[in-house]
């Protein structure tokens, strides 16, 4: 006879960290969203098709378990319960439940999970020995971590402090009858306690444990800060953004913000975009958008200010005077966006085509959370030459998709130039993203502002004209523990000025022969400029690939490029208005720990 696989729920343990909401309940008991946590691991097991479940609490609270869930008739479910009398570590509560089990398979989760992915298959794959789910975390030290060969087992540590991988054990664990035999062979931790890792040890020892890797959200809901994170991005589900799309009153206000500029030559000129660009936000699918524009031009009178005067009177443009560079202007828009009553700010080139979805997903990305300061979206190039071509002149060839950062601290476009051939068609968080489309929360802004002694106010570094601000915002974000969201459910075409191919040594030389001079000057000058306020909060080996790599770069431009050593004394005179800004940084969180987590090789 086929062995059942039955579900165990642990759901003991004093809730300490969620004190004082914990003071007269379980934690497993309070609300995440619109129902108990305990509802979530019986819904794991439940889409898994376990209905045999033991749920197992505490003792002080066991009764109210009882109440809410009563026999799982409600659920169409079969629930028993065993009570924990007293705490002696996870591998002692699964001990617990023998009777229950007998001789099938279970398996076991831990009551404060809330987990995305279906786990069915492998449930009904499962004939013998153990299999844990893992995920890739920016803090493993908190975890049991698996150590692995390619995906075999080859240990797993508890909260160790020199983690092997940032593979995390969630919680999440099947098992056969040979479990309750194991544990009896355990003895007490350190911590006086029987250790889920030790009895996952003996599994790896007898070859018997396989890996599971969970790629969709997960929780474990046991800090108020997670609780929140949760909530938020569960409303998000339940509550999705189409109600949002048809109706401006209850939905959030977003300013769409983008710079103009024409020089006098008309060497460069953003006009040529304009009846693209705007025609593309106007098909938006969410109504509450109001567009701005500041125009840098050297002259008032200018085929910008021609162009919108004669076809958009209606839409708003700020006339800079002079062209104050990215950060400024981008500054003086988000300080309108602001005065208009915007809850979030879109900062965008115009050099692009939008999808129509654009900016209710980037909405979606960026409300799942209120850590997530940021969000982009997929952005291709766009051949603007062939404009007049049926498809625009959209291409399949990656732009960007977020910005990651290396050890060495070179700051690179994700995916760029690269065929999309689905690579980054999953939702994930990233260093940063590209200022040439990003929505922002409103809120953060004023957190990680500049301030001088007159209380002006710096959102993007001003000491930066143009090139690398998206860097260092990005830097600052995640100092003060916000996070950057890439969604890959809408899609933006850009006519990219300069284009880099930023893998290996030979593309970077390449990338840069024919490059604008005066870009480079700004490239190198704000780069040195980030480092300088950043690089001090490193780790040893960061700091080393970082210095290695400069000195690389110091040859290069030795030979290749001398003109940016004045840039180097340029750099030196800013050395205290740097310093200023490096005092007013918000570090909340540790570089090494978890911005290092999201450096790329």
């Amino acid at each position: 006879m086929p062995k059942k696989m039955k579900g165990v729920i642990l759901a003991g343990g004093g809730g300490t960290r969620l004190y004082p909401n914990t003071k007269v309940t379980n934690k497993h008991l309070l609300p995440v969203y619109n129902q108990p946590m305990i509802y979530y691991p019986i819904n794991t097991l439940m889409r898994a098709g376990i209905e045999d479940i033991l749920i197992m609490p505490g003792r002080d609270h066991a009764g109210d378990f009882a109440k809410l869930l009563g026999s799982g008739k409600e659920f169409n479910a079969n629930f028993s319960f065993k009570v924990q009398d007293h705490a002696g570590g996870l591998a002692y509560a699964v001990g617990l439940a023998r009777e229950f089990v007998g001789e099938d398979n279970f398996v076991v989760i831990l009551g404060d999970n809330i987990l995305e992915d279906n786990i069915i298959e492998d449930v009904q794959t499962f004939s013998s020995g153990a299999k844990i789910f893992l995920k890739k975390v920016h803090d493993p030290e908190r975890f049991g971590v698996a150590e692995l060969d390619g995906t075999k087992i080859i240990s797993i540590e508890e909260k160790p402090v020199n983690p092997k991988s940032d593979w995390a054990a969630i919680g999440v664990y099947i098992y056969d009858a040979m479990a309750f035999d194991y544990i009896k062979e355990l003895k007490p931790s350190s911590r006086g306690e029987l250790e889920i890792t030790d009895l996952n040890n003996i599994y790896v020892k007898r070859g018997t444990l396989e890996a599971g890797f969970v790629k969709g959200y997960w929780f474990d809901t046991g800090t108020h800060e997670s609780l929140v994170d949760a909530a938020y991005i569960l409303k998000n589900i339940e509550r999705p953004m189409d109600p949002l799309k048809l109706e401006e009153k209850n939905a959030p206000k977003i300013v769409i913000g983008a710079i103009l500029y024409n020089n006098l030559d008309n060497s460069y000129r953003t006009d040529q975009y304009l009846p693209y660009f705007i025609e593309s936000v106007k098909k938006q699918d969410y109504k509450n958008v109001e567009l701005i524009f500041i125009d840098n031009s050297d002259s008032k009178e200018n085929p910008n200010a021609k162009f919108l005067s004669e076809f958009y009177p209606n839409i708003k443009v700020i006339y800079a005077g002079e062209n104050t560079g990215f950060a400024k202007a981008n500054n003086i828009l988000i300080k309108e966006a602001r005065s208009s009553g915007a809850d979030y700010f879109i900062s965008s080139n115009v050099d692009m085509v939008y999808d129509a979805n654009v900016v209710s997903e980037l909405l979606n990305a960026v409300m799942k959370t209120p850590q997530v300061a940021s969000a982009t979206c997929k952005i291709k190039r766009w051949d603007f030459s062939r404009v007049n071509e049926s498809d625009l002149g959209k291409t399949n060839i990656i732009d960007a998709v977020g910005i990651d950062i290396t050890r060495e601290h070179r700051f690179i476009n994700r995916g760029e130039s690269e065929l999309d051939y689905g690579q980054f068609n999953e939702e994930s968080e990233v260093f940063g993203a590209s200022g040439a489309a990003v929505i922002y929360r409103m809120s953060v802004f004023d957190d990680v502002a500049f301030k001088n002694k007159d209380g002006y106010k710096e959102y993007f570094d001003e000491l930066m004209f143009m090139y690398k601000e998206d860097v260092d915002l990005s830097y600052r974000f995640q100092l003060a523990g916000y996070k950057c969201i890439y969604t890959p459910k809408a899609v933006i075409y850009h006519d990219r000025t300069v284009k880099i191919k930023p893998k290996g040594c030979i593309n970077i030389v390449r990338s840069r022969i024919g490059r604008n001079k005066k870009y480079k000057e700004w490239s190198w000058l704000n780069h040195h400029i980030i480092l300088q306020k950043m690089l001090e909060y490193s780790s040893f080996d960061v700091k080393l690939s970082t210095f290695w790599y400069e000195i690389k770069t110091l040859g290069y431009v030795v030979v290749f490029e001398p003109f940016l050593f004045k840039q180097a004394w340029q750099l030196f005179k800013l050395r205290d208005r740097i310093a200023e800004r490096r005092d007013q940084l918000k570090k909340r969180v540790k570089i090494k720990v978890h911005i290092e987590k999201l450096m790329v090789e």
